[in-house]
């Protein structure tokens, strides 16, 4: 039970994630960066991502890796030249560094207990 509720939490952050990418479509001044093109993908990829970390398919442990270095790599490297450039923090683009991992170490471990099982 205690796993579900996990899981339960980050798919909230990830429909939380589909809320910034909404605003960001509707309103960009809201957005610290991206085509409104690219947020209303991101709207449905975060919905999706919410939906299978409910039902945690095997095989969405690949697929969410792969979106995760895309997010970790387009995240990562936007704090960073805003750093360098602004010298100021993108606090939310290093909580999702940091998130994202986090939930892909968990995402495996289920798959393999639950594979092993």
């Amino acid at each position: 039970m205690a796993r579900q509720n996990l899981f339960r939490f980050f798919a909230i952050l990830a429909l939380g994630a589909a809320a910034y990418h909404l605003a960001a479509y509707i309103h960009p001044a809201f957005s610290s960066g991206g085509s409104p093109a690219r947020h209303a993908v991101f709207v449905v990829l975060d919905v999706l991502c919410a939906w299978l970390l409910l039902k945690r398919p095997l095989w969405f442990v690949f697929a969410f890796a792969a979106a995760a270095v895309q997010v970790v790599w387009s995240h990562g490297t936007h704090a960073w030249h805003l750093l360098q450039n602004e010298e100021r923090y993108d606090w939310l683009s290093i909580a999702v560094v940091l998130a994202v991992p986090v939930v892909f170490f968990f995402l495996a471990i289920d798959a393999w207990d639950r594979r092993r099982s």
